[in-house]
């Protein structure tokens, strides 16, 4: 078993919940962290670097669901995908960090791979929730629709935005009503992008709520309270 401490050990601002304190294990977390802000630069554009000390505490609270059962992990998942989408973060990205997440840490630590395996069945979960409500092809469409309309130099540095835009329209489909006006307030600023890029945002929130069936909600709040920040 994973010693603990608490969040704010690794993160001033997180709260007082367990974390991992196997240095091993932190470490990992770390290097996954690093990974996804390389492969989604919209992490650092949007949240700097309090976003990456929130992503350290964060995948050391992940890493100790392996102690649980598969059913309890996709409990915790579940909820904490959510509240990640109310804050700009559709669970796309959450799907895509589990598997780096899962690899760092069976790296680090193999004799523990059994129960790292349960962070790739949530990601899993995750997935089919998502593949339930827009087909792959027709998702991976829809992001590229909107790379190819921003640009190449847009879309280099934004790079993943299209799919993010669009997991954000599938997790509206999924009932977490702010996934959409949360990342549209920021990926719409015109203090940020020129209109090309604002036209483009619109309409492939647009071609992406017509392709789900969704009819844009009023702005309500999340369902659950907010996981620590």
């Amino acid at each position: 078993m994973s010693p603990f401490v608490q969040a704010r050990q690794l993160n001033p601002e997180a709260g007082s919940h367990p974390v991992s304190g196997d240095p091993r294990e932190v470490r990992a977390a770390l290097r996954a962290d690093e990974r996804s802000r390389r492969e989604f630069p919209y992490y650092e554009a949007r949240y700097g670097a309090r976003g990456a000390r929130f992503g350290a505490s964060d995948g050391a609270w992940i890493a100790t669901l392996a102690e649980h059962g598969q059913e309890g992990v996709d409990r915790q998942v579940l909820w904490l995908g959510e509240v990640l989408s109310c804050r700009g973060m559709p669970r796309w990205l959450l799907e895509h960090h589990l598997e780096l997440l899962h690899d760092e840490l069976v790296e680090a630590l193999p004799e523990r791979r059994e129960g790292y395996a349960k962070l790739l069945g949530a990601a899993g979960l995750l997935r089919s929730q998502r593949h339930a409500r827009l087909g792959e092809d027709d998702f991976l469409a829809l992001a590229r629709g909107f790379e190819d309309e921003v640009g190449p130099e847009w879309s280099r540095r934004l790079r993943g935005m299209g799919g993010i835009l669009v997991a954000a329209v599938v997790d509206e489909k999924l009932g977490i009503d702010r996934a959409v006006p949360v990342l549209r307030e920021w990926a719409a600023d015109p203090s940020r992008f020129p209109p090309t890029w604002i036209a483009a945002v619109g309409r492939t929130l647009h071609a992406a709520r017509a392709r789900v069936g969704v009819t844009p909600p009023g702005e309500a709040g999340p369902t659950r309270p907010g996981f620590p920040r």
